[in-house]
């Protein structure tokens, strides 16, 4: 079965999205693995004679820190299981590393089908130290992000933001199967300032063919003028909660594709803006 891989920042402080990743899993049939990942010890050099004992009271502190994990992810656990007999499977993993390599091996796995992020309190999730943009550039696997206080519901709307390229064309398949889950009508959004580009996708027939090749009816597209001095993600956040989303979809820009935008990628800024749960697919464009 395949497993959604949940990174735990803190397994004392994340009730909510441990529960989270549980109940999804749940409607996505997957198992879930939680991982914690503490950094490594960092020992400096001192006095001679001094190393072995600095290096010695780092292990008992990465050994503490183990039990604490320990301890919080199999009361959480329990509590789950007790409270929601009809859960999959849920295990833990506790690793010491640097958190970007070590879930990049653990997601080429095959058997790894999703990951999931959070960031921590008061934190950007994408800011300098924490780590997540980093992951997020190293694996291939689809990437959730899931701001922190949030409690699980089945989705309803989901909102996709689209360029409207071949590459959509097969993740909106994907994106499809997903929402047929629950099931939920999906609204592809595009952000532009050519007024004629809309009556081309109606004239295409884009909405049709989507439907034929997806083989799935809930299923509108939606074209939102470019605001001039608007940023794209608070445009396309504001559209969000008009139609009462309470999910967001992205592919990831490949690196060369920045047209349109000042700094970084689309998705990421969007990601770490939104206060609404984003998945984001990796996108194959070159």
């Amino acid at each position: 079965m395949k497993e959604l891989l949940v990174h735990v920042l803190s397994p004392a402080k994340a009730q909510l999205f441990i529960t989270y990743a549980a109940y999804i899993a749940r409607d996505m049939d997957l198992t879930v693995r939680y991982l914690y990942v503490q950094p490594p010890a960092n020992v400096t050099m001192g006095i001679p004679g001094s190393l072995g004992a600095a290096a010695e009271a780092s292990q008992l502190d990465t050994d503490r820190e183990t039990v604490k994990a320990t301890h919080h992810f199999k009361l959480q656990i329990s509590n789950l299981y007790a409270s929601e007999p009809g859960l999959p499977l849920l295990e833990y993993s506790i690793e010491v590393g640097y958190a970007p390599d070590i879930i990049h091996d653990y997601c080429i796995n095959k058997r790894v089908h999703t990951l999931m992020l959070s960031s921590s309190k008061g934190q950007s999730l994408f800011s300098d130290d924490s780590g997540n943009i980093d992951i997020i550039r190293k694996v291939r696997c689809p990437v959730w992000i899931v701001p922190e206080g949030i409690t699980y519901k089945p989705f309803s709307e989901i909102l996709y933001a689209t360029d409207y390229h071949e590459e959509d064309l097969s993740k909106m398949t994907l994106l499809a199967e997903f929402a047929s889950r629950f099931p939920a009508s999906i609204t592809a959004v595009h952000i532009t300032g050519d007024d004629s580009f809309e009556e081309r996708v109606k004239g295409e027939g884009f909405v049709n063919m989507i439907k034929k090749e997806t083989g799935y009816q809930m299923i509108s597209i939606k074209v939102l003028p470019e605001t001039k001095g608007e940023p794209l993600v608070a445009e396309l956040h504001r559209f969000a909660l008009m139609i009462d989303a309470d999910l967001i979809v992205l592919l990831r820009e490949n690196r060369r594709f920045s047209d349109r935008l000042v700094h970084g990628s689309r998705s990421e800024k969007i990601a770490r803006e939104t206060r609404l749960p984003v998945l984001i697919y990796n996108e194959e464009r070159k």
